[in-house]
């Protein structure tokens, strides 16, 4: 069964093309939340980069990014020290910093062919100053556990705006939903 990749246009315009012969067309919406190295840190354009100045600093378009902060990623359940090396632009594979995304997917078959047309929604980064209780061997060597103020990342979903496409209204959307574990 072939599958056909499209553009968002032309994924509209082969349903409109579809409507005009009064087919029923149901379209299938599914989003997968993903939390892989495909949309790492050093790889942001500048004006999505400076959402995360607070913590994070990098010397060039397309280098190495440090910790400018000491700071908690929630998310992932990790500490970073001031000055460690978050992202290597030269070994891309040792990220230690991912921003999760969603992955949604549009499709609809037909006489045996799919099409589809898919984008990535990446959650948006929320950096606070909250106490957290953090273990000896993450803040500091020579204490015990202890709870300190530090910086904190911490990530939120996309609007659900941002996860639609504009549809025809005769178009019938079936939601797909795929839960999975980051």
């Amino acid at each position: 069964m072939p599958i056909y990749e499209c553009s968002e246009h032309q994924f509209i315009e082969n349903l409109r093309k579809l409507l005009d012969t009064n087919f029923k067309i149901i379209v299938k919406r599914l989003g997968k939340l993903h939390d892989d190295a495909k949309h790492n840190i050093s790889r942001l354009p500048e004006s999505e980069f400076t959402k995360y100045d607070a913590i994070l600093y990098k010397k060039g378009v397309r280098s190495n990014v440090y910790a400018a902060k000491p700071f908690y990623d929630e998310l992932h359940k990790r500490f970073y020290h001031l000055d460690e090396q978050i992202h290597s632009n030269k070994y891309w594979r040792a990220v230690t910093l991912s921003i999760p995304y969603i992955r949604m997917e549009y499709s609809f078959d037909i006489w045996g062919e799919t099409y589809c047309y898919s984008f990535d929604a990446l959650f948006q980064p929320e950096i606070k100053i909250e106490k957290k209780k953090l273990k000896s061997q993450q803040y500091d060597q020579n204490s015990k556990s202890k709870s300190v103020l530090i910086h904190v990342l911490s990530f939120t979903p996309p609007s659900q705006e941002t996860l639609q496409i504009t549809l025809p209204p005769s178009v019938i959307i079936f939601d797909i939903s795929q839960k999975l574990r980051p």
